[in-house]
């Protein structure tokens, strides 16, 4: 009697999924005391650097949900950001609140006002939805410069309120002198584990399943039942909650309100350009871009800004040149290399024939 074939045994799974659980732990206790040595020595530079990390990586998860997940290219994804400022101004300076109550309220009124201007457009597909969410942005800033009710081009302006105690500005989000820097970047970082708790959550709901089937097959989605336009509407509205919680942040953290500040088109091009570079539609995808764009970024700002190349749009080149570089050599982003194969293990046709999950 022949001897049955030798089957090659599974890899096991308990390495890799200690692998990326101990490379979480990791990171958030790196997020957690990276402000710390900064804090101490008065250095105030690095941790803004790190704000504008995990702030842009929120936003770009953010924008996975439309664009990665449900398949809708949203170049005008910054004016939610614009609006939810505003919105966040608005509530501290006309009505008084709290500005933690104010993250509700700029949240609620920026997804109400998503829904209104998506609905319309969710017949259009492709470049053409695309070109329409980009038109919202192109109307949405002459309204913001012009409307003197919020300021017009002179901006708002939220009232100082002086407070002598910690726990008293905390409450009023105004931290005063050197604690401030580190406080937001706290806020920051608590800003962005709860949006990625939430998309994470969000992504194995049937809301996650229904908008990837949107994405992959629209005609299929609607012969299944699907209400693809209402879905779309659905994504977007996400994506316009963690943008307009973002422009709250950043209002409070400026404590004012300029249209070409908050409506600048980098809220939207460096979020989308962290997505394609990290993996698009992946939960880690623009997590990763944004920890290599935004120091790249940085960087450039503050060594060629000043010198003889200021002014040339560097920035710009190279992010040109990224983009052109992992869209020739990996289309799907870093995160499609087979990072878990070198981490953990996993045989290399695994890795290459099955897309990896985030975890």
């Amino acid at each position: 009697m022949d001897a049955a074939p030798a089957h090659p045994q599974a890899p096991p799974a308990r390495p890799r999924r200690w692998t990326v659980w101990a490379l979480g732990t990791a990171g958030l206790v790196a997020a957690v005391a990276y402000p710390l040595p900064f804090q101490s020595s008065g250095v105030i530079y690095f941790q803004t650097v790190g704000f504008l990390v995990l702030l842009y990586a929120s936003l770009g998860i953010g924008w996975n949900v439309i664009g990665g997940w449900c398949g809708q290219f949203d170049f005008g994804p910054m004016v939610f950001f614009g609006v939810g400022a505003y919105a966040m101004a608005a509530a501290v300076k006309f009505f008084g609140l709290n500005p933690w109550i104010g993250f509700a309220v700029a949240a609620t009124f920026t997804v109400s006002f998503a829904g209104l201007v998506t609905a319309p457009i969710t017949r259009l597909r492709d470049h053409y939805f695309a070109i329409a969410t980009n038109a919202i942005w192109l109307i949405a800033l002459p309204i913001a410069t012009n409307w003197e009710l919020i300021g017009g081009s002179r901006g708002m302006f939220i009232p100082l309120v002086r407070k002598d105690t910690l726990l008293s500005q905390l409450a009023t989000l105004q931290p005063n002198g050197r604690i401030k820097e580190i406080v937001f970047y706290y806020l920051v970082l608590g800003y962005f584990l709860l949006v990625l708790a939430v998309a994470s959550r969000l992504e194995r709901t049937k809301f996650g399943y229904w908008f990837k089937a949107v994405r992959d097959d629209e005609e299929g989605a609607q012969a299944l039942g699907i209400h693809t336009r209402a879905y779309k509407v659905i994504a977007r509205c996400f994506t316009a909650g963690i943008y307009a919680v973002g422009g709250g942040i950043f209002a409070m953290w400026a404590l004012s309100v300029f249209p070409d500040q908050v409506f600048d088109i980098n809220w939207g091009l460096l979020p989308t350009i962290a997505v394609v570079l990290g993996g698009i539609g992946r939960l880690w995808g623009p997590v990763v871009g944004s920890l290599i764009l935004v120091p790249i970024s940085q960087l450039i700002s503050t060594y060629l800004g000043t010198g003889p190349l200021a002014g040339r749009g560097i920035d710009l080149i190279v992010y040109g040149l990224l983009i052109m570089i992992v869209a020739a050599a990996r289309p799907q982003g870093l995160l499609s290399l087979p990072w878990r194969r070198w981490l953990g293990g996993e045989p290399l046709a695994a890795a290459g024939s099955t897309p990896e999950r985030s975890p």
